[in-house]
């Protein structure tokens, strides 16, 4: 397994573990038996008779190592599917993924000039509804869509119809992962202090503070660690999926929702970003930066997560997937024992959320003659694969820089199989063989594998009751699930779902500068650049500068 660079690719990795690894079986009923379809018979999983090409936008990750002379636009994986399939994916154009790859699109987008599929956010999603740039893929995924791929969005429900208008299918969606952020702390150091674990805001600065004082991580001990350079200081409805290393948890144990779209007290939208709970957050972080309870050089740091590994820090927020950034600071510290806890709670014991909304799409050209190729690289990715796959691949873990319209895609409840499955597993409830390999294939993996590095007893997860050498391949994948996924799907969460999940008409010309000063003000306030009066001064200016007029669109969203 590669090592992970960047907090995204990580993800990726995760991703592509829970749903382009499902299979490096040969069991598939669906498994093609012959290259040779038609239109009158059709195959899901079917090779086409003569090569069909596909031409798409891609974003790529340039820190990714390939192997050998290997690129995004030609892989093992690529190879794979021109060899079997017949499909050639030729690459129209390639950006950085993140902001770079968001531009390529809009601009795209506006040119009119779109290649024939492409992964696209919901924003654009409507944008390229409204423009008549998309293909109708109704009839196409009834004829073409494979039964894994159908069964995927049947308990997925409502996902299909937030793509479907006026009865017609514009896109396929990714399966978005719940997600909400745990609070992760070094367990070794509250044990050493006889400290019990974080349950409220008040618990977490006295935890913070004691880590600092006895020096838990040398002379240099940092309490909480958050976001670094160029990092969000909290989740948004554009991308509230991703919790990790920000401090969303802090606003939401004050029900302050920063970067969504909440109720106020008479049902009216109001962005959470200039709410007073919001500003009594921003308060409250402002008094421990002071203390140094907040790491100093927090939004400065090339790099958040290299603290991590430093060892110097006890406390951070993230997802439950956090452990593969973990790996090195275990690495290096294999007594680092990193283990999370829902929260912190509101004053009523309530853990907060904010929903996902933030989600990609695959659409197709309209002027695209072959939308069945899209609908069978679909099917592909999310099938078993056939011996072939298995011969080419081999044991080499294939990402969104090798699939080509890679997407999240798996069952609605497949964290929550993978984790229990292992788990009963473990205990001697339930057989391997006995485990949903056809629906959940990763879950079958975990379970397979599970014993080569859990010791007993198996229902604690503390690191000195894991081995790590004994499948370094597998470490962190069950460590991730057992230790952060047990925590997370165990938790009771109150989720808050932003109103509005794509931006509005003068959002796109204004959103860019208004988050702008948003995280500007926000970091001097905190950092003590500026009063606590300032947040005042921004909701004012917010509002002038075009907040009011996109308040007053999101009030009028359907």
């Amino acid at each position: 397994m590669k090592k992970r660079l960047f907090t995204f690719l990580s993800l990726l990795l995760v991703i592509a573990s829970l749903s382009a690894c499902v299979g490096k079986d040969t069991s598939s009923t669906e498994s093609k038996e012959s290259k040779n379809t038609s239109e009158e018979n059709i195959d899901p999983l079917g090779s086409f008779s003569e090569p069909v090409e596909i031409s798409i936008g891609r974003g790529i990750d340039p820190n990714y190592k390939f192997d050998g002379e290997d690129t995004p636009e030609n892989n093992v994986y690529t190879r794979w599917l021109e060899d079997q399939y017949n499909i050639v994916t030729k690459h129209e154009w390639e950006a950085t993924a993140g902001e770079d790859y968001e531009q390529k699109v809009s601009l795209s987008i506006a040119s009119n000039d779109i290649p024939d599929a492409m992964v696209v956010n919901e924003t654009q999603l409507k944008q390229m509804i409204k423009a008549g740039q998309l293909a109708d893929l109704t009839d196409v995924y009834d004829k073409y869509g494979a039964e894994r791929l159908k069964d995927i969005y049947d308990s997925n429900p409502g996902l299909l119809d937030n793509v479907t208008y006026d009865g017609k299918l514009y896109a396929l969606p990714e399966t978005t992962l719940p997600s909400a952020p745990l609070t992760w702390i070094r367990q070794d150091w509250l044990d050493e202090l006889g400290l019990e674990a974080p349950k409220t805001l008040e618990d977490l600065e006295k935890i913070a503070q004691a880590f600092i004082d006895n020096k838990m991580g040398g002379e240099n001990t940092l309490g909480i660690v958050g976001t670094s350079q160029g990092g969000a200081l909290s989740s948004t409805f554009l991308t509230s999926g991703d919790h990790f290393l920000n401090f969303s948890s802090l606003f939401f144990a004050n029900n302050a929702y920063p970067g969504i779209w909440v109720k106020d007290k008479d049902g009216k939208a109001v962005y959470g970003s200039t709410t007073p709970e919001t500003q009594k957050t921003l308060e409250m972080m402002r008094e421990w930066y002071a203390k140094g309870i907040l790491d100093q050089e927090m939004a400065l740091r090339k790099s958040a997560q290299e603290v991590l590994v430093s060892g110097k820090a006890g406390i951070f927020f993230g997802p439950w997937w956090s452990p593969y950034n973990l790996e090195d600071s275990i690495k290096n510290d294999p007594k680092a024992n990193w283990r999370p806890y829902a929260g912190p709670t509101d004053s009523s014991g309530k853990i907060n959320s904010n929903e996902t909304t933030g989600s990609t799409y695959i659409v197709v050209s309209k002027d695209y003659e072959h939308p069945e190729a899209v609908i069978k690289m679909t099917n592909i990715h999310v099938s078993e694969k056939d011996a072939s796959y298995e011969e080419v691949v081999a044991d080499k873990q294939m990402t969104s820089q090798e699939i080509p319209l890679f997407m999240v895609m798996g069952h609605g409840d497949q964290l929550e199989y993978a984790v229990t499955s292992t788990q009963k597993h473990l205990a001697g409830e339930l057989k391997l063989e006995d485990i949903d390999k056809v629906n959940y294939g990763f879950a079958y993996d975990l379970a397979e594998h599970v014993k080569n590095v859990k010791k007993e007893p198996y229902d604690d997860y503390n690191i000195q009751y894991w081995d790590r050498a004994g499948d370094e391949a597998f470490f962190t994948h069950l460590y991730a699930h057992l230790n952060g996924g047990s925590a997370f799907i165990n938790a009771d969460i109150n989720y808050v779902r932003s109103i509005a999940t794509a931006k509005t008409k003068t959002m796109e010309l204004k959103w860019n500068n208004l988050k702008k000063l948003e995280d500007e003000t926000f970091l001097k306030i905190i950092m003590g650049n500026a009063p606590i009066s300032d947040f005042d001064k921004f909701v004012e200016k917010w509002n002038e500068q075009g907040g009011e007029q996109i308040t007053k669109e999101v009030n009028e969203l359907k």
